[in-house]
């Protein structure tokens, strides 16, 4: 029965994936084990903190025909803390992600309040901040000068909120929705013409089944819309002896990933992993593979508002 309600869940939910409409925001195939940058009602639903670290290479060797930037690169640093006093966690993160002329930072604080009842614990957060957006004169325009085109290298700061609600069970599943540039922060680096990013909304669920002794598989969907487009990531990851993974996942009209990883050190205090991304669509304007790299940093001591108790170590998302 239990099974079975985990699976109805994971069913409905990739149903309201088909029914939705997503935007093409930065991604990561490792974000199960960090998911603070998409959704600020996780910070604070584990009992330690930890430091994180994502750096992804789309399109790996890619170069435009004209002026070539190189393939887009991602990278992204988090801090989470629990918190033992009116708030239940913290989290802070840096952004850094370039696509052609274009190279966009972003800096995060995340806020969240947490309410344990008798089925699970439904956590509310909120996450300020702050957009840079920088533009080359790498480019060709096909008139010179257009008024809609900067004519040297720009730099712009916007201000922006997101927010999110996260339930964790007692049974080993989640979910969470939250939504991003409430905002809406527009860019026209002195021309006429204003990009706006459009508001984004993120659908997150999740469960783990016991396969055998030592043995968990852990899959996870992750929906993206922006209510005109939307994509959908889906993995499973299977976990052994709480200390080595493996798994698959695949990303809605875009590429299938292989997701592997190792725990080091006393109470697997320090993970690292790897993805490799084969495109499955529109081959012939990419570059066939991406690589990603992701390294996160346990570190049980650090509690804000009190001090925490070691507990045995169970390896989670």
């Amino acid at each position: 029965m239990k099974s079975s309600l985990k699976v109805s869940l994971l069913i409905i939910t990739l149903g309201l994936a088909q029914t939705s409409q997503a935007q093409n925001d930065f991604f990561f195939n490792h974000y199960m084990f960090n998911p603070s940058y998409y959704n600020p009602g996780w910070v604070g639903t584990e009992d330690q903190a930890f430091v994180a670290a994502h750096h992804r290479s789309q399109w790996a060797g890619y170069d435009a025909t004209f002026d070539p930037e190189g393939a887009p690169t991602t990278q992204l640093l988090s801090l989470v803390v629990p918190v033992k006093s009116i708030f239940s966690g913290v989290g802070m993160s840096i952004s850094n992600d370039k696509v052609g002329p274009i190279n966009s930072i972003q800096a995060r604080l995340s806020v969240s309040v947490k309410k344990s009842f008798r089925f699970g614990d439904l956590s509310l957060g909120i996450m300020p901040a702050l957009n840079t957006q920088s533009i080359n004169p790498n480019y060709r325009a096909v008139d010179n000068p257009d008024p809609f085109i900067p004519s040297g290298k720009e730099s712009q700061i916007r201000p922006n909120l997101h927010a999110g609600v996260f339930f964790q069970s007692r049974k080993d599943y989640f979910a969470g929705v939250s939504i991003e540039n409430i905002l809406k922060p527009g860019f026209n680096f002195g021309t006429d013409a204003v990009n706006e990013i459009p508001i984004n909304y993120i659908l997150m669920g999740g469960t783990s089944f016991g396969l055998m002794r030592e043995l968990v598989l852990n899959p996870t969907i992750m929906v993206r819309s922006d209510l005109n487009s939307y994509t959908y990531d889906i993995s499973a990851v299977a976990v052994y002896q709480e200390r080595m993974w493996g798994g698959l996942a695949f990303r809605r009209a875009e590429s299938i990933s292989l997701l592997l990883g190792y725990s080091f050190l006393e109470n697997n205090k320090l993970k690292a992993g790897y993805s490799f991304d084969y495109v499955v669509k529109d081959k012939d304007a990419k570059q066939p593979t991406s690589h990603e790299v992701f390294i996160r940093y346990d570190l049980p001591d650090l509690v804000f508002g009190g001090r925490k108790a070691v507990k045995t170590p169970r390896f989670t998302f």
